[in-house]
């Protein structure tokens, strides 16, 4: 398999824990699945492809080594830094991956895309938790309360190191953002955008009657 960089060094780690044949037929039923391609994915796709070789994995790779697996395959998203880095020289982040959020389904994707990008990022055990309850939240609020909407993750490794999140929506626009924002608005059940407000190291949103968009970042 040629590949790009991508993909040959997922290929490498994988090879390190099952056959050669099967690390390339798991890799390439893997990104197929999410209709890519081996020679063209690059390191914003990572993310998705990682999701997708976790349970393509299972019946060839021992339990107990399976964790040590997916470390060394999402540590990958950290060092395609590197490559990503040289082709855009000037830039200090490596580009976001935007996920569509309809379902339910599309929300547990967004985050657990999130939380592997954090901890690939070197994100410790509370951060990354973080992030995936933020991502969460705000996934099904768009579903709840707007139809859906779209995720997107940024991830930035200097001058600090840290992982931006921007969840966009076309719904009506959050009527008492005030309010909402002040703790005396009572949810029945979630935490609410206030909540996130909490999560975040740093947090913004901009609402009216053509959408909702919230922006926040948890540092690394």
């Amino acid at each position: 398999m040629s590949g790009g960089w991508v993909c040959s060094a997922l290929l490498r780690v994988l090879q390190r824990f099952m056959s050669e044949t099967a690390a390339r037929w798991v890799l390439r039923g893997a990104v197929e699945s999410l209709r890519l391609s081996l020679d063209t994915a690059t390191a914003a796709d990572l993310p998705r492809i990682l999701e997708a070789l976790e349970p393509a994995t299972r019946q060839f790779v021992d339990p107990s080594v399976r964790p040590r697996m997916m470390t060394q395959l999402r540590a990958q998203l950290a060092t395609a830094a590197g490559p990503e880095r040289a082709a855009t020289s000037s830039s200090v982040e490596l580009r976001g991956t935007t996920y569509l959020v309809r379902k339910e389904a599309d929300a547990s994707h967004a985050r657990l895309a999130a939380r592997m990008l954090c901890e690939s990022l070197g994100g410790r055990g509370y951060e990354c938790q973080k992030v995936a309850t933020a991502v969460s939240e705000l996934a099904r609020n768009q579903i709840s309360h707007a139809g859906g909407g779209t995720i997107q993750l940024v991830p930035q490794l200097a001058p600090k190191r840290l992982l931006r999140v921007s969840a966009e929506d076309s719904g009506q626009g959050i009527p008492d953002l005030e309010r909402v924002l002040s703790g005396t608005y009572k949810r029945k059940t979630g935490l609410g955008l206030l909540g996130v407000k909490r999560l975040a190291d740093r947090f913004d949103v901009r609402t009216g009657p053509k959408g909702t968009q919230v922006d926040f970042e948890v540092w690394l």
